[in-house]
């Protein structure tokens, strides 16, 4: 076989003489191959909970809920095809549970999917995504209003709250906007020519083919979000300036405003004594020892006049059951209100009035049978005991709603995403009340039925 030509003539091999090292190089940080261990461990996502997770108590109140008019408004089945939707009762057991952990973000929640075990297995091997999240919560209004009252129902059905003391308290809440998003009428017709601009500019680069679908839908959404949202503040707008007949036009410092990022939203003053835009949430609870809310309601007005006999109203409706005694803060009693209450038949417990005069003054005499009975009570030593409860219920609950249910900022935008976010913490709060009740009257009765062995016996 004739020798074959090689660029370069290689000679024998010469062997390498290597230092055979004997320790460690000092600090070295060195990944080393463990070859024996488990990659996927055989188990199921109900192994990977424990048994006595709070998640699973939370999942078996959802579960229990009728959601039948929800799973019905779904469009895909056998026969017209469709990809299958989400079982609602997911959505929302993702929703309060996320919730009961301080959780408001449906990005947050779409991560932990991929992520956490416990959000895993609420899912059951359903893929859900953020858009889904977020739209179920944006359009649940009315479920969520149901689902409240199913779950008060349960409560009272099971003996486990008392409904004839119940106190009422507001919380303001700032909102996503921006404090310098407000404008006067004159600047939001501006706004308004420049957005109606913007949109049409989107719609003729539909055709761009540098752009894909989903980048030209999400720019026209957001085009046709703004317009709705300046148009909404400038109807606002006009709409208090009808209400002022002596309005001085050349006056821009009294001139009405509107947000452009939440229209319906108002400049509240807040604790800290600043001015931000926030709604006002009305919380009505139980004045026992479970805290649980039967009550909600949002406003855009700073002060609370006018809120209680709404309140009681509605919780007799959600209910069936008229209050005997309702608690309520200064900021709530004033005399018609009061009188509204009073003739209800529900009693109302507040702080001594500051007008009041001599039992022989014209204010006296202008008194109605309700404030004076309203005025004897709370004089009472009685009246004083029942109000001192107020603070520990009303404000508890407020203050539970922001540092451990999220709702210390409001995602959701008007009066309608604001009230999704508070019925959403209330329904949480009260589906903890359940797990928690339930889990009592369990310990009670094993308690009972298996009682301690005698000491020496």
């Amino acid at each position: 076989m004739p020798r074959r030509e090689t660029l370069f003539e290689l000679g024998p091999a010469i062997p390498i003489e290597r230092p055979i090292r004997t320790e460690r190089a000092p600090g070295a940080l060195i990944a080393r191959p463990v070859r024996n261990q488990v990659e996927m461990p055989v188990s199921t996502l109900d192994d990977r909970v424990a048994s006595d997770h709070p998640v699973r108590a939370i999942v078996d109140i959802v579960e229990g809920l009728n959601l039948g008019r929800l799973e019905a408004s779904v469009r895909s089945n056998e026969t017209g095809g469709g990809r299958p939707a989400v079982a609602p009762s997911v959505l929302l057991a993702l929703w309060v549970y996320a919730t009961s952990q301080g959780e408001s973000r449906a990005s947050e929640i779409a991560r932990r999917i991929e992520t956490d075990d416990v959000y895993r297995w609420i899912c059951g091997g359903i893929p859900v995504s953020e858009r889904v999240l977020a739209d179920f919560r944006a359009r649940s209004g009315h479920l969520l209003q149901d689902v409240l009252s199913q779950v008060i129902a349960s409560l009272m059905h099971e003996g486990l709250i008392d409904l004839h003391r119940v106190a009422q308290d507001g919380t303001r809440v700032r909102t996503w906007a921006g404090a310098d998003s407000y404008r006067r009428k004159e600047t939001l017709e501006t706004l308004l020519s420049d957005a109606a601009a913007h949109v049409q500019r989107v719609m003729s680069e539909g055709h761009d083919q540098n752009r894909s679908k989903v980048a030209q839908a999400a720019a026209m959404r957001a085009a046709k979000d703004r317009a709705d949202r300046i148009a909404r503040a400038l109807e606002l707008v006009k709409t208090k300036m009808e209400g002022v007949s002596d309005a001085d036009p050349s006056d821009k410092k009294r001139a009405p405003r509107a947000s452009t990022t939440d229209a319906e939203a108002t400049r509240m003053k807040m604790a800290d004594g600043g001015f931000r835009p926030a709604y006002n949430i009305q919380f009505a609870t139980t004045a026992d020892a479970t805290g649980a809310i039967v009550g909600v309601s949002v406003t855009n007005r700073g002060n609370d006049f006018g809120e209680i006999a709404p309140m009681v109203s509605a919780v007799k409706e959600r209910t069936g059951v008229q209050p005997r005694e309702w608690l309520v803060d200064g900021g709530y009693t004033k005399k018609t209100d009061i009188e509204d209450v009073e003739v209800s038949g529900t009693s109302v417990f507040g702080p001594e009035r500051k007008d009041r005069a001599a039992s022989d003054g014209r204010t006296a005499r202008e008194r109605s049978a309700a404030l004076i009975a309203y005025n004897a009570r709370i004089e009472s030593p009685e009246g004083k005991a029942i109000y001192a409860q107020r603070g520990e219920v009303a404000e508890l609950a407020n203050a539970h709603a922001k540092s451990r249910f999220g709702l210390s900022l409001l995602r959701l935008r008007g009066l309608a995403g604001a009230t999704i976010l508070a019925l959403l913490a209330a329904v949480t709060n009260d589906v903890l009340v359940l797990v928690r009740e339930r889990a009592a009257v369990m310990r009670t009765h094993a308690a009972s039925t298996n009682p301690a062995p005698i000491a020496g016996a």
